[in-house]
C-alpha cells in the first residue's frame, strides 16, 4: 500500500474587514476634497478681504503649505496667533486666529472678531471650530464648522461655514470659506 500525503489545503487570501475598507475610501475621498479645495483656491486668486457682512460669522479662510508636523494634524507652520482685518463702512474689524495642536475632532481653532455695527455699538465675538481632516504633508489644513462660544451682542455672532487654511509664500496664512471661495489674509502675530 502507498502513503500519500494529504495535499495541503490552499493559501487563504487575507480579507479586509469592511470598516478597513470605509477607512481607505473616506481617506481617499478626503484626499481628494483637499486636492481640489487647493486648486480652487489656487484658480480663484488671493481674493483677501472679500468677507464683508453686517456681523461676523467664524468663516475666513487660508491656503499654503506649513513646515514639519508635531504631534497631532496640524503642522507646525500653521500653529500660533495670527491677525487680519476687514475694511469697513463703519470702521475696520479685527480678527485674532489662534490655531492650536490636535487630532482630528479637537477643537484647534479660536477665532476672536472685534468691530463696529452700524448702531454705532460695537461687537465682539468668539469661536472655536474642530480640525475636520489631517493635513497631507505642509497643508492645506481643513477646518470644520465654527459654533459661536460667547458674543456680544449675541444676535451680531454667527456660526460660520468649514474653512481651509493655507500658508502662503510670504508668511502669512490665508483662511478660505469652503463653498464661497471668500477668504481673509492673516500674519502671525507670535
Amino acid at each position: 500500500p502507498g502513503y500519500f500525503a494529504a495535499a495541503p489545503p490552499p493559501p487563504t487570501r487575507e480579507r479586509r474587514s469592511a470598516g478597513a475598507t470605509a477607512a481607505l475610501v473616506a481617506v481617499a475621498v478626503v484626499v481628494a476634497i483637499g486636492a481640489g479645495g487647493s486648486v480652487y483656491a489656487f484658480m480663484n486668486g488671493d481674493g483677501a478681504g472679500k468677507t464683508a457682512s453686517r456681523g461676523p460669522s467664524a468663516s475666513a479662510q487660508a491656503d499654503g503649505g506649513g513646515q514639519g508636523r508635531g504631534e497631532g494634524g496640524v503642522p507646525e507652520g500653521f500653529l500660533g496667533t495670527w491677525s487680519g482685518s476687514i475694511p469697513g463702512e463703519q470702521g475696520p474689524s479685527t480678527r485674532t486666529l489662534t490655531i492650536r495642536q490636535g487630532d482630528v475632532g479637537d477643537q484647534v481653532l479660536a477665532l476672536t472678531a472685534e468691530g463696529p455695527l452700524e448702531s454705532g455699538s460695537t461687537y465682539h465675538c468668539e469661536f472655536t471650530a474642530p480640525l475636520s481632516g489631517p493635513a497631507a504633508g505642509d497643508g492645506p489644513v481643513r477646518i470644520g464648522p465654527s459654533t459661536v462660544s460667547s458674543g456680544r451682542p449675541a444676535t451680531s455672532c454667527t456660526p460660520g461655514k468649514p474653512t481651509e487654511l493655507a500658508l502662503l509664500p510670504d508668511g502669512s496664512l490665508r483662511r478660505t470659506t469652503t463653498g464661497t471661495g471668500e477668504s481673509l489674509i492673516y500674519t502671525k502675530s507670535n
